[in-house]
């Protein structure tokens, strides 16, 4: 190889490390913002602070929990606003970003939740909620350590 090719390449190289650096800034960036908004969002419901709730989630949101029909919009902010669960903590378990979506599973309280975050006017909005009775009383099972499908059956 030439020392104009080698010299070439590492410029290249160096550049890639460049990009590939402000990457992995921008997705622990984001990763800290779901998290912030999650807590906030979490803060809001257990203080059935509808004007937060609402400005924490899409417009069009949807929230599917055990033991209750899925309710969208306006009726999901109402239900978060009315559920019967006492003060609610809530715990990361895993944050994967794809561009201007993300996922997250959740222990909140006693059940768990896969949300999806959606990035709308460049902040972090939670769009879609499945948990299990974040809205009703009857978790009482708390849930496993670990998930369950993830383990190796060998």
């Amino acid at each position: 190889m030439s020392a104009r090719v080698a010299r070439l390449l590492a410029i290249v190289w160096i550049a890639s490390l460049g990009v590939v650096s402000q990457a992995f800034a921008s997705e622990s960036a984001d990763h800290a913002a779901i998290e912030a908004t999650a807590q906030a969002w979490i803060k809001a419901f257990n203080a059935r602070d509808e004007r937060t709730l609402s400005a924490l989630a899409t417009e069009d949101s949807i929230v599917l929990d055990a033991n209750t029909p899925p309710v969208t919009g306006v009726r999901a902010r109402e239900a978060w606003k009315k559920a019967v669960t006492g003060p609610v903590t809530s715990t990361s378990k895993e944050i994967v970003i794809d561009g201007d979506i993300a996922w997250r599973v959740a222990v909140l309280g006693k059940g768990q939740a896969l949300e999806i975050w959606k990035r709308v006017g460049g902040e972090w909005k939670l769009h879609r909620q499945m948990s299990s009775n974040l809205l009703t009383q009857s978790n009482l099972l708390s849930p496993p350590a670990e998930p369950v499908l993830d383990r190796p059956t060998n």
